[in-house]
């Protein structure tokens, strides 16, 4: 179900935690997809946004060689009624991350039924609601999270402009390729010019 489109777009993964009930999840899905794209403060950029409710770790693997199929940021939903069962849904949403960690730039969790003694928590990747019909910043919250994964990507675009550490290309692969260039230098241009001889300026 890929397209050109896709191309301009950061891809989010929207996932629930442990139980939430079908029909709670998609209405706040639907709610998070209607936030396809924000005008950046302060640039004249627009930012579009391609969610996916159902995302296979794998497909992110293919993120290095088509940067549309890379997970960028993790949202995900949770019930939690009982504060004694918070650290647990809390790792839960760390287990989570881990799945696309190598590419995650940023990443929220909603929590839905938590009283307000745990929710006056104070925390920047976490939002506490009490249930799925009081929670009136959700897109807010979703436009704020957009502008993080911004931020994050402009740092690394100007970083890679004043980086002066040469003319290093790298070797782009598929994810099956991988295991052939094991413990090989895939940054020197001798092994290059032996496995790529066709390639020219080598």
């Amino acid at each position: 179900m890929q397209c050109a489109e896709d191309h301009q777009t950061l891809l989010v993964v929207v996932q629930p935690v442990g139980i939430v009930p079908e029909e709670s999840f998609f209405k706040i899905y639907k709610r998070i997809s209607t936030v396809s794209q924000i005008n950046v403060r302060d640039s004249q950029r627009v930012l579009y946004i391609r969610y996916r409710h159902h995302y296979p770790p794998e497909s992110n693997e293919w993120g290095d060689f088509q940067t549309h199929r890379k997970v960028v940021g993790l949202i995900t939903i949770t019930d939690c009624s009982s504060a004694k069962d918070w650290p647990q849904t809390f790792e839960k949403f760390h287990i989570q991350k881990e799945i696309y960690g190598s590419t995650l730039y940023d990443s929220r969790l909603f929590v839905f039924g938590l009283q307000e003694d745990i929710a006056e928590q104070s925390r920047t990747d976490v939002a506490f609601y009490p249930n799925y019909d009081e929670c009136e910043d959700v897109e807010k919250r979703i436009e704020d999270f957009i502008e993080s994964l911004f931020i994050v990507l402009e740092s690394k675009r100007l970083d890679r402009a004043t980086d002066k550490s040469g003319d290093k290309i790298p070797l782009l692969c598929v994810p099956f390729e991988k295991k052939d260039f094991v413990g090989l230098d895939t940054d020197s241009r001798v092994h290059l010019k032996i496995l790529f001889p066709f390639i020219v300026g080598f």
